[in-house]
């Protein structure tokens, strides 16, 4: 039996939800392409050497590499992480990304389980080079 325009109800169905999914990924693909290229225009992308050496006076190499690696997947080849980054309002990770999988990873990495990690220190801005800061502090 026809539905909608001579076709199938659940195939009318089918069409509305793909339609409505293919809008939402379009809509979040134009405002990642918008965040990055302000950034772009905004900042340098640091060589990972350039990362490291902005990142020394204040993150261990160890964690400075660390978020290396661990944001350039996120926002590679567009751009390179750099320290005073935003990790919320001006890169295109998910939050849980930032606060549940970075955390054990690196914990894991350094040999203790995350909950050892102590809590976000109050006024901090979640920059990079703080996050840096922050898994520092983590035991040793």
């Amino acid at each position: 039996m026809g539905g909608l325009l001579g076709i199938p109800e659940w195939l009318a169905k089918l069409l509305f939800v793909a339609t409505f999914v293919a809008i939402i990924f379009s809509l979040g693909w134009r405002n990642t392409s918008r965040s990055i290229r302000e950034l772009k225009e905004r900042r340098i992308s640091p060589s990972r050497e350039e990362f490291l050496e902005l990142m020394e006076p204040d993150v261990s190499p160890e964690a400075s590499e660390f978020l290396w690696d661990t944001a350039l997947f996120y926002i590679q080849p567009h751009l390179t992480p750099h320290p005073d980054d935003d990790l919320i309002k001006d890169l295109p990770i998910d939050e849980d990304d930032i606060g549940m999988d970075w955390p054990r990873d690196w914990a894991k990495q350094q040999g203790f389980h995350d909950s050892n990690l102590p809590e976000w220190p109050e006024g901090w801005l979640v920059t990079i080079r703080n996050y840096g800061r922050w898994l520092d502090m983590g035991p040793q």
